[in-house]
């Protein structure tokens, strides 16, 4: 039997390469015999560098950069063997960075110096991971270390921020990096949020980094502010671009700027490593994320390999930590069945120091279902 296992990361507990790995071995328990062919899986966010390179290898190149906070981190990339930079947000202004939870304070700056260092190492197509930002910046601290310069009415440069954009009166882009207006930027989010008003970055994903509502209204104005510019600047509408709001809007903000494609980042895995050759004979997917509910089913890794298992004609079985009472959306789209892995109904902080052995355990006992099956 093939048995093919593209696991998402379970957030705090398990990356998606260790994800498949301990699944892989619940099936070899049952199944000794079984090929099994891994795929760790990512749909932009944290983890989309490391998925790629389980998959397709590459050289993961490390550097030090400015954090969200304005703090030296150590970040990475990874270049693909054909020359494709891979850069996740998540690694240098992701929300784990962050010592105090504040959209108005913190800057993609550091996602904008693994760019420009992936340039310095020759790349002329970049795939952005979005997910997983602690940013509401519209992309200005990563379009500064580009060379965009972003000005205050003295004519200094404004803090590269959610709330220095407050600030912002003129746009001189005569300084911007020339090598990167030649590159090819394909941005992977799973959002398709616009930028501003109630389904807009500040109110839909301020809060979760820790926005006010009062902060949401000012965060929502200053983008809206900084896409007026644009409009007036460069002619670029980037209030109604689809997605636009994904990562604090970075996706709108970037994409005014540079030659900039949006698309589904489990789609882009998945069209990457040639997903529909992997599974043309296989007998079974695993796959699976922490939780499992109704946004699983829209963007998401589970969906998205519903999708191409649909066609295929294969099953699919996910597997989570967490199954929500709404999870029901995914067996729309291409999912068989889904597993809960908690054996016990635990706090999260005490299921997580189980959840290797309960995902394998799972996987496992799945297994055996199948074999009383084929009996």
């Amino acid at each position: 039997m093939k048995f093919v296992v593209a696991i998402d990361s379970f957030k705090s507990t398990m990356t998606s390469k260790t994800a498949c790995e301990t699944a892989a071995s619940g099936i070899k328990t049952i199944f000794p015999d079984s090929k099994v062919v891994m795929v760790p899986a990512a749909d932009g966010g944290e983890g989309t560098v490391r998925a790629f390179f389980a998959v397709l290898g590459g050289e993961i190149v490390k550097k030090a950069v400015t954090g969200p906070e304005f703090q030296p981190v150590e970040a990475e990339y990874v270049i693909l063997p054909n020359g494709t930079a891979v850069v996740e947000m998540a690694a240098a202004s992701g929300l784990p960075l962050v010592t105090v939870k504040n959209p108005e304070k913190t800057t993609t700056y550091g996602t904008g110096e693994l760019i420009a260092d992936a340039i310095r190492h020759g790349c002329k197509n970049i795939i952005l991971g979005l997910g997983g930002s602690a940013t509401n910046d519209g992309a200005v601290g990563a379009l500064s270390a580009l060379g965009v310069r972003f000005l205050k009415s003295d004519g200094n440069p404004i803090d590269p921020t959610g709330g220095g954009l407050a600030e912002l009166v003129e746009i001189d882009a005569s300084t911007i990096n020339t090598t990167a207006k030649n590159c090819r930027f394909t941005i992977a989010c799973d959002v398709e949020n616009t930028l501003c008003g109630p389904e807009g970055a500040s109110a839909v994903y301020g809060p979760q980094k820790g926005a006010t509502p009062e902060m949401v209204r000012r965060l929502d104005g200053n983008l809206k502010k900084f896409a007026d510019i644009i409009r007036e600047k460069n002619e670029k509408d980037i209030l109604t671009l689809k997605g636009g709001g994904a990562a604090g809007g970075f996706a709108a903000g970037f994409s005014a700027f540079f030659d900039a494609e949006l698309k589904s980042g489990i789609k882009l895995l998945l069209e990457t490593v040639h997903f529909d050759e992997i599974i043309k004979d296989a007998d079974y997917i695993f796959t699976g994320e922490g939780r499992v509910d109704s946004q699983s089913a829209y963007g998401k890794v589970i969906s998205g390999i519903g999708a191409y298992a649909q066609k295929a004609g294969v099953p699919v079985i996910a597997v989570a930590g967490n199954v929500s009472p709404d999870y029901e959306a995914v067996l729309r789209h291409g999912v068989t069945a889904v597993f809960s892995i908690n054996h016990l109904a635990v706090p999260f902080e005490t299921a997580k120091l189980t959840s290797q052995k309960d995902l394998q355990d799972t996987v496992a006992n799945i297994c055996r279902l199948i074999q009383a099956a084929k009996k």
